[in-house]
């Protein structure tokens, strides 16, 4: 059971502390790079840029020797269908520079550059899980270029580090909603994508169901058949929950005219039940995503994406750092005694 070193703040405080809150409340830390990829330095041996190298060097100097590393990298943009954007060292998420920009998933130099991404990552970072793409199936839709390039570099991708690193689990991530198809067509795209992944690895987020843009986040509310449904698509294969998390606040997003209750109540009832479902799922891992609210970082960002919003109220602590109701529920399961092979 972890969580992301996600920091409430942009200081150092804020990130040292929440290293250690992690630290303390898990045995699991997921090291999670979602903000493009040094396209160029990676292809030419380069020296990564510097929020890369540093996350890095934090999680090898700050991650304590008897707890899990799960790493997860991805090749695809935040809309999760088209080639990620570059990340140097102007910042994250930079346009595509040329010949970049040309470029698609299925073009030797960036199947070649992102072979050695993961390879550097890994061995720079030595985790016991390993993600090669993040929620791949939420933006890919079958019959369309991005999804036939895609699969190209899953294949390529897949086999040369099964090749290369034999004992680690190497993995996608997926959705469990997608926003442009229906969720057969979903489950249909997943179950080809678990060719090139050894876990089902699913990344969850049930206070908003897609299409009920006004809504409460009354974990009751959520279907029957949530995670079930993703678990049974490859049931030969161990099953983590690879990113979650609950509003404890309303979720008002105007550019998407979301508008969602959640109370902090609800968020510990949604922490019980998904340890709940999990164990009965016999899942190997959960992953939180923010351990507190990042208010704080919020009002720090210069013109943040709306989507920025979705996950600032997840946290287990509050804005203010007070601990939530969910804590509690959580530190139970962290203490139950885990059943070994």
């Amino acid at each position: 059971m972890g969580f992301t070193p996600f920091p409430y703040d942009m200081t150092q405080q804020a990130v040292d502390e929440t290293y250690q809150n992690i630290i303390n409340d898990g045995d699991l830390v997921l090291v999670h790079f979602d903000n493009g990829v040094p396209w160029n330095e990676a292809l030419n041996d380069l020296p990564f840029p510097n929020d890369i190298q540093y996350n890095i060097n934090k999680a090898n100097t700050t991650i304590p020797v008897d707890h899990k590393i799960f790493l997860t990298l991805t090749p695809n943009h935040i809309d999760r269908e088209t080639l990620a954007h570059y990340w140097n060292n102007n910042g994250t998420q930079q346009d595509l520079p040329a010949p970049w920009n040309t470029y698609s998933f299925n073009h030797p130099n960036v199947i070649s550059a992102y072979i050695k991404y993961c390879k550097r990552m890994i061995d720079a970072i030595q985790p016991d899980f390993f993600a090669y793409g993040i929620e791949v199936n939420g933006g890919l839709r079958e019959n369309t270029s991005n999804y036939d390039n895609f699969m190209v570099l899953a294949d390529t991708v897949y086999r040369r580090l099964k090749q290369d690193y034999p004992q680690l689990p190497v993995m996608m991530t997926f959705q469990d909603q997608s926003y442009n198809k229906t969720k057969s067509e979903l489950i249909h795209i997943t179950r080809n994508l678990m060719t090139y992944s050894d876990y089902m690895a699913v990344s969850t987020y049930p206070f908003w169901l897609y299409g009920q843009n006004s809504q409460a986040s009354n974990p009751d509310n959520i279907p029957q058949n949530w995670l079930t449904e993703m678990h049974d698509i490859a049931p030969e294969k161990p099953f983590v929950i690879s990113e979650t998390g609950y509003i404890a606040e309303d979720l008002v997003i105007p550019a998407y005219q979301v508008n969602i209750h959640g109370q902090a109540d609800w968020q510990k009832t949604y922490t019980q039940k998904l340890c709940q479902k999990a164990n009965e799922l016999q899942a190997e891992f959960i992953c939180w995503f923010v351990y507190q609210d990042y208010d704080l970082m919020y009002q720090h960002l210069n013109n943040p994406p709306p989507y920025f919003l979705v996950w600032k109220d997840n946290g287990m602590l509050d804005g203010t750092g007070h601990p939530r109701p969910t804590l509690t529920t959580w530190r139970d399961w962290l203490n139950k005694t885990k059943k070994t092979n």
